[in-house]
């Protein structure tokens, strides 16, 4: 049967037959026949979104994976009627004319019979290139896209993606198959969860400054920016260009080690024995939602002043230790909020908010940790707990519970304790000859039910994606005016000094950098504190921004990111903090002068 072909003609006479129509490798085999034709940046769209909706497909229940199939076979069939178009559209991109159609058997036919004919074309050909499209879109920053479609190209080329993903699985995948966990589900979660993200976000994220800094400062360094850049296309074009490219790849790489985390998290599962299989689903393999009792800073605060003002009224301090006064005596009340004295019961009364509506007939669970000043000789303590509110609903009253200190201990509420309003009453009655003190940080939580672990993880991986995006967006600052080497120390050197956050706040909570003097009871201030505190304030609240997400503690202990919570990451860390640092690496990068780029290195 003929078939009609498009054949195409470059200047050094290579030619080649696209046949029109539906392309049958293309249905069946989507991004290896799009990598086979050499179509790189829509294999790896492809890839990319195949393997998201297999995350998909994981995550929801069996209901749900029939909507998710039937979108695996649309995309299926959009790639069987649009891949011969592709093709084509790619062999013009890169300097074939097309010389017409043929009717022809086969594609071997199709090319002799033009063989025969003696089609040629000049030596001084010029073909102008179609924009790039995405999935058969035209877009309009044809400029982005190819500058993108180069950073893959050259990720391909010196191997940097292949060798990153086979590190990426050979942490994650290959050595949590080796390491044997204890047979419990907090070590299942520690090998599994905190290990493997951990490790993903440690790769990806050097990986990236790497990548940033070497991608544009090179590029710089050998001259070839130089050449690009007096083409039309403006530098800011350039950075972002690279900007998506770096991200296109981490796209990639975080769903391949993602996907293969979230298998072997499956496959093990059901290795364990069947009680941690059950405290697994209940307490890590869930997304739940959390309610802490009401912030009492305010109440404490004002009691703290109050008290305050009667101390200085009697016996008044110097303005030097009047900070230090209000501290201890803001302890003291803060004390009073938290500890439970021996043979006292303490009151906890939690809002389940909105959450209440469907929250009826199920289990909840209560987290909760506390401190002891004194040890007690079977290293354990006990208590008693009493939740329900009274007159209103059931009320339940646990047998004597003995726990350790400084762990956190998780166990189960029955359903319909809390009244129609959605108010829980907790009571704990301490019947120790010591007291014990809940913080009021993390020592008292009620976790419920919110969701399924597949969508969690997935959106637990795209906090993890956002911290990339600023890497990214560091690291492309830094080569923007800086050579690769100085510009990797100085990326590296931004991200160890968010590391080192704890020592910073430490820093601005005692108000110097001397530090506290415990013996002599006084601060080590130094005269440069004045400038050095405001501006460690200020890196605080910046790298606050970023690191106020957590989805690797939320993952190991079963609690719900929410969309809101992505929504609010990415506002805060791409938008925000990327947005500021790409706008000032491209007004660099814009404004240097690249002739001498490569004599001052």
């Amino acid at each position: 049967m003929a078939r009609t072909f498009d054949v195409f003609k470059n200047s050094a006479g290579d030619l080649r037959a696209v046949k029109r129509g539906f392309s049958w490798p293309g249905f069946l085999l989507s991004w290896i026949w799009a990598f086979h034709g050499r179509l790189w940046l829509i294999g790896s769209e492809l890839f990319v979104l195949l393997l998201i909706l297999g995350l998909i497909r994981l995550a929801l229940s069996w209901e749900g994976t029939f909507l998710v199939s039937l979108g695996s076979l649309a995309i299926q069939i959009v790639i069987g009627l649009k891949g011969n178009s592709w093709k084509s559209r790619a062999l013009e991109d890169h300097g074939y004319l097309r010389l017409g159609t043929i009717e022809a058997r086969s594609r071997p036919e199709a090319l002799a019979k033009v063989t025969q004919a003696g089609e040629t074309i000049p030596s001084d050909l010029k073909v102008t290139p179609r924009s790039r499209e995405f999935f058969g879109i035209r877009l309009p920053a044809q400029q982005l896209i190819a500058v993108t479609a180069l950073t893959w190209k050259a990720a391909f080329r010196f191997r940097l993606f292949i060798v990153i993903a086979v590190l990426l699985l050979g942490a994650v995948v290959a050595l949590p198959i080796l390491i044997k966990d204890d047979g419990t589900a907090q070590g299942f979660t520690q090998i599994l969860i905190t290990y493997t993200l951990t490790a993903i976000a440690a790769l990806l994220g050097l990986s990236t400054l790497w990548l940033a800094c070497g991608t544009l400062a090179r590029d710089i360094e050998e001259c070839q920016l130089q050449v690009v850049a007096v083409k039309p296309i403006a530098r800011w074009q350039i950075w972002l260009g690279k900007w998506l490219g770096i991200m296109s790849l981490n796209a990639a790489l975080l769903a391949l080690a993602g996907g293969s985390v979230y298998g072997l998290l499956l496959w093990r599962a059901n290795r364990l024995p069947a009680d941690q299989q059950e405290v697994l689903r209940n307490e890590v393999l869930v997304a739940r939602g959390s309610v802490k009792p009401p912030d009492m800073s305010k109440e404490i605060d004002e009691e703290a002043d109050k008290l305050l003002k009667e101390r200085l009224a009697k016996n008044p301090v110097t303005t030097a230790d009047l900070k230090d006064v209000r501290k201890q005596i803001r302890e003291q009340v803060k004390a009073e909020f938290e500890v439970v004295p021996p043979g006292y019961m303490h009151l906890w009364q939690i809002e389940l908010g909105p959450a209440k509506a469907h929250l009826r007939d199920k289990t909840l669970q209560l987290r909760i940790k506390f401190n002891s000043a004194d040890r007690s000789p079977s290293g354990t303590f006990s208590g008693i707990w009493r939740i329900g509110v009274p007159q209103k609903t059931e009320l339940f009253q646990s047998e004597d519970m003995s726990l350790a200190p400084d762990t956190f201990h998780e166990f189960k509420i029955p359903p319909n304790l809390f009244d129609e309003n959605g108010l829980l009453t907790v009571q704990f009655l301490n019947i120790n000859n010591t007291a014990l003190l809940f913080s009021g940080d993390e020592g008292f939580e009620v976790l419920y039910p919110q969701g399924s672990f597949g969508p969690n993880f997935v959106r637990a991986l795209g906090i993890i994606f956002c911290w990339m995006g600023l890497l990214a967006a560091l690291g492309l600052a830094a080569a923007s005016f800086l050579s690769f080497p100085v510009a990797a120390f100085f990326a590296l050197g931004m991200l160890a000094m968010s590391f080192a956050s704890g020592t910073l706040a430490n820093a601005v909570s005692e108000g110097s950098i001397g530090g506290y003097n415990a013996e002599k009871g006084i601060h080590g201030n130094t005269p440069v504190d004045f400038i050095v505190i405001p501006a460690f304030r200020a890196i605080l609240t910046v790298v606050n921004l970023a690191k106020d997400f957590s989805p690797i503690d939320a993952l190991s202990t079963g609690r719900s990111i929410s969309w809101s919570q992505l929504a609010l990451a990415f506002a805060q860390i791409i938008l925000l903090l990327g947005g500021i640092i790409a706008l000032s690496g491209m007004a660099i990068l814009t404004r240097r002068e690249l002739a001498t780029a490569q004599g001052t290195q």
